[in-house]
């Protein structure tokens, strides 16, 4: 369990608005602040789909004139960041928008930097490389999964070097984050269960990661009921908006959780994965957490356990077919945490997920290439937070049993 008396910082600059049909009101948010021409960064589905229309109507009669760039794909690369800077340019926009999942926030957050700054964008990858404020940003997601609307982070494909470029800085917190979860409502059933686990991933790894703190806790921990209980019914129910609205929250608090206090192996390895084969993201995580949390186990066997507890005691087995989370108070701390693995196991059976990295169409891992994944993966930021110490030879042989 944390410690009350461990120093930490928890960041939150954020505005959350959260509501049904509050995109319909985005305009209101663009005055306050200051911002005359927004550019709009969605992807064309989103557009196809009539998912930004709520949001480029308000804009438009408030005589704020959007301008849309949708041509974001599922991986958003280095390529696309650069077209939507140079269009930005171009048109004079002072606000940044991002309507859409991790991917268009994540360029969002990207495009915000080179409209700010001169010069490569690969110039101001890492942690803490940008030196002053950005243009005002507003993300609204369409997917309850990656929390990027409240994270300091962005990931962007790099994909002339096979990797995935980390931007971190307190300046690419956004203004305000507007949750909305009438925009989730179309999001397709293998999707919303992707997306989701990868907010399972945040609740978890934060929960056990080396900087939690108290505040860090109780979000992921909560957040953890939500997703447990809504998400299965979210993916089978897409116009359920008690459960839409329940996953959209969970994945904002779950952002707010592991942007403070980090995640781990899980995340380091779907990060490389993801860099050379192009793999989703929410997807690769669900394939990889049981044996991430089986890797941790001896470390975070209490921590674990409480998890299962609170988990198992919010009685989220009453309305879904956990057979691990009925609770048993004679359950020992060991066994409490292996209940805890089981089931995330279960979750993603409930939600349809892949098992397996071999489901994800990555071809046939051979020795070279696992260990080039486990040396990368080894330098990727998120392994620090891990909460036990993790070595190539560790990392090789959860590639080998994920395949």
């Amino acid at each position: 369990m944390t410690s009350f008396t461990q120093a930490f910082k928890f960041q939150n600059p954020t505005i959350i608005n959260f509501g049904l049909d509050t995109a319909s009101g985005i305009a209101d948010l663009v005055a306050e602040l200051g911002g005359s021409k927004a550019l709009v960064v969605t992807d064309q589905g989103l557009v196809d789909h009539k998912i930004v229309n709520p949001a480029i109507q308000s804009l438009e009669e408030s005589g704020c004139k959007p301008v849309v760039f949708s041509d974001v794909p599922p991986d958003s690369d280095l390529q696309c960041v650069e077209r939507a800077i140079e269009y930005a340019k171009r048109e004079g926009c002072d606000v940044v928008i991002a309507i859409g999942g991790g991917s268009v926030i994540d360029t969002a957050k990207a495009v915000n930097i080179g409209l700010c700054n001169e010069g490569d964008l690969r110039d101001f990858e890492g942690i803490n490389c940008l030196t002053h404020r950005l243009k005002p940003m507003i993300l609204v997601p369409t997917t309850a999964g990656t929390g990027s609307e409240v994270s300091a982070v962005a990931m962007i494909r790099d994909k002339e070097n096979g990797k995935k470029l980390l931007y971190g800085s307190r300046f690419l917190f956004a203004d305000i984050a507007l949750l909305d979860p009438r925009l989730l409502v179309s999001l397709p059933p293998h999707l919303t269960a992707a997306t989701g686990l990868d907010a399972v991933t945040h609740c978890l790894e934060s929960f056990v990661s080396t900087t939690a703190n108290a505040v860090s806790d109780s979000l992921a921990l909560e957040a953890g009921i939500l997703l447990f209980a809504n998400l299965p019914r979210a993916t089978s129910c897409g116009d359920d908006l008690e459960a839409r609205s329940s996953t959209l929250l969970a994945s904002c608090m779950a952002g707010l959780a592991f942007t403070n206090a980090g995640v781990g192996v899980v995340h380091a390895l779907a990060h490389t994965i993801g860099g050379k084969y192009g793999t989703h993201h929410g997807l690769t995580n669900a394939v990889l957490l049981p044996f991430g949390l089986r890797l941790n186990m001896s470390t975070t066997e209490k921590l674990y356990a409480r998890f299962w507890r609170h988990l198992a005691g919010s009685g989220v087995s009453r309305d879904m077919p956990y057979t691990s989370l009925v609770y048993d108070p004679s359950l020992n701390d060991e066994q409490a945490a292996l209940a805890l693995v089981v089931a995330v196991e279960e979750l993603l059976k409930l939600c349809g997920l892949p098992r397996s990295l071999r489901e994800l169409g990555i071809p046939e891992l051979t020795d070279e290439v696992v260990m080039e994944l486990a040396e990368v993966a080894m330098t990727d930021p998120a392994i620090m937070f891990n909460p036990g110490e993790v070595t190539v030879e560790n990392l090789v042989d959860i590639l080998r049993e994920a395949f």
